[in-house]
């Protein structure tokens, strides 16, 4: 009965934040949607014409891995706004439930906002590829568990990066430190074989960016196996590192907002 309760709380807790959401879901997917069209628009039909043939595939696929990781930028500003400020996070955690709880509703919450994004950027991708990327070859099995653990990465990542930041003054650490490395060095325009094949070194210290493994087992699932990491040892990769991030996030909100 209690753990009835428990799911029935979190249900509500989702759900309230999502009613949020959907005030602003239309503008989102619009504002997502340029920046992944004309990306895979200059990528598939301009670069051509300077040498890179093909390009457009790939890039959809490094596409569909970041919608979540620029979108979480805009989550830590709203997540730190509400502890700087009105902290309805304390409603959360004074719920009957248990405050690690509380937390994986928050995470959920964005988790579903995150997939609902990669979701929506899929026609719109494949439309500005139309032609380039036939649709037998994607394995759609495996590009539903790669966008659902990049998903659940991100939100697992957004209570750690939201609970390293002190105040509003320093949510440029989160872009700087965080978001902007790892969109770098995380396989947006080169895959971890091909790192590999020209700088072993700097590929195996790249092994620590969550997103290369994100944009490999998304390549994956679009292109095939062949010149991208293993997709399952991808898909553990990332759950690992979303366990941490998870859990080192609930620890250091626990002493910030100081609930038991």
């Amino acid at each position: 009965m209690k753990k009835r309760n428990y799911f029935m709380t979190c249900k509500n807790l989702i759900w309230s934040d999502l009613t949020v959401y959907r005030q602003t879901i239309i503008d989102k997917i619009i504002d997502v949607g340029i920046w992944a069209g004309l990306t895979v628009l200059v990528t598939g039909y301009v670069m051509p014409y300077f040498g890179l043939v093909n390009f457009g595939p790939f890039q959809f696929g490094g596409i569909i891995a970041a919608v979540g990781l620029f979108e979480m930028y805009a989550s830590v500003v709203d997540f730190v706004s509400d502890l700087e400020g009105d902290r309805a996070i304390n409603y959360n955690l004074t719920l009957p439930i248990p405050s690690a709880l509380a937390l994986m509703s928050k995470s959920a919450y964005y988790f579903l906002v995150y997939a609902s994004l990669t979701f929506a950027m899929l026609p719109i991708g494949y439309l500005c590829v139309w032609g380039q990327l036939p649709l037998m070859q994607v394995s759609y099995g495996k590009l539903i568990l790669a966008i659902f653990f990049q998903c659940m990465f991100y939100a697992c990542f957004i209570l750690w990066a939201s609970s390293m930041i002190n105040n509003m003054a320093h949510l440029g650490r989160v872009w700087n430190r965080c978001i902007f490395p790892m969109w770098l060095m995380g396989g947006f325009q080169f895959s971890w074989l091909a790192l590999y094949s020209v700088l072993p070194a700097l590929a195996y210290i790249n092994a620590i960016n969550p997103m290369i493994y994100i944009t490999e087992s998304t390549r994956v699932a679009l292109l095939g196996q062949t010149g991208y990491a293993d997709f399952w040892l991808c898909l553990v990769a990332i759950a690992g590192f979303s366990a941490i991030c998870f859990a080192m996030g609930v620890r250091n909100l626990k002493k910030r907002l100081d609930f038991v």
